[in-house]
């Protein structure tokens, strides 16, 4: 594998070598790591996939989510019951927030769900747009998944606890979850579901895994829809699937976005 002298420059940025030392160590995700546009924060991240929309939109939005104090409460107090400690919802849980509200949903279909973090970020765009549906599958982790949750601080689910339940009650009447392997439930959803407005993979970060569901989503998602992707410097899956398909797309701590 060969790289120009300015992809080797452009290693000296700091977000770059970031890069490399949290991801590159893996043979599977150097081309991509490198080869990756630069990270951009959630708002600027946002503005670059919807330019319809007026400077400074995305970060208003991005204000809303940090000025609701029921969300956060509602989070915490699970949290704090269970995990001993209080959410972070910054960086690219900012930018699903926002690229939910800006793409107005109404069908949001999720696999991999865990605790719900991500799942109650994208509930509360739903619910600020009072608008829309979230369908999720999860493969509940009693033990470390490898190639997801085994890279995870928390590795498992709390004891007793079910995928989601992290999530604040007064969103659930938008959140339909299914438990199972997405393999199995991904291709019958999509029959129900014959087109979802944004798909965004969060289970198992291998390559064969990520190429299914995005390869499996991607007829169902229309034109300005959104194909997301947590961890997408784990393998070459997501840079190779937006390269084949003539897609740029964005990335916020390893978060990537790309729309249709």
């Amino acid at each position: 594998m060969g790289f120009d002298i300015q992809e080797l420059r452009g290693m000296a940025s700091d977000s770059r070598l970031g890069r490399l030392w949290r991801w590159g160590r893996s043979p599977w995700a150097l081309g991509a790591v490198l080869r990756a546009p630069e990270a951009l924060s959630p708002a600027a991240a946002a503005e670059k996939l919807f330019p319809e929309f007026p400077l400074g939109a995305a970060e208003t939005s991005r204000l809303e989510l940090l000025n609701n104090s029921q969300f956060y409460e509602e989070l915490n107090r699970k949290l704090v019951l269970k995990r001993r400690r209080r959410t972070n919802c910054s960086g690219w849980n900012e930018l699903l927030y926002i690229l939910v509200r800006f793409a107005k949903p109404r069908i949001v279909l999720e696999t991999g769900v865990f605790d719900g973090i991500s799942s109650a970020v994208i509930l509360q765009a739903l619910e600020d747009l009072q608008h829309g549906t979230l369908v999720s599958i999860d493969l509940p982790a009693r033990h470390p998944v490898a190639g997801s949750t085994d890279r995870m601080i928390e590795r498992t689910l709390p004891s007793g606890a079910s995928p989601g339940w992290v999530v604040p009650d007064y969103l659930r009447h938008r959140f339909r979850l299914v438990e199972g392997d997405s393999r199995q439930w991904l291709p019958k959803l999509l029959a129900e579901y014959p087109q979802i407005d944004i798909f965004f993979h969060d289970s198992l970060h291998t390559f064969e895994h990520q190429h299914f569901e995005y390869t499996t989503a991607w007829p169902h998602i229309p034109d300005g829809g959104l194909l997301l992707s947590d961890d997408i410097f784990f393998n070459s899956a997501f840079h190779d699937f937006c390269n084949k398909h003539g897609r740029e797309y964005v990335h916020t701590d390893g978060f990537g976005a790309m729309r249709k």
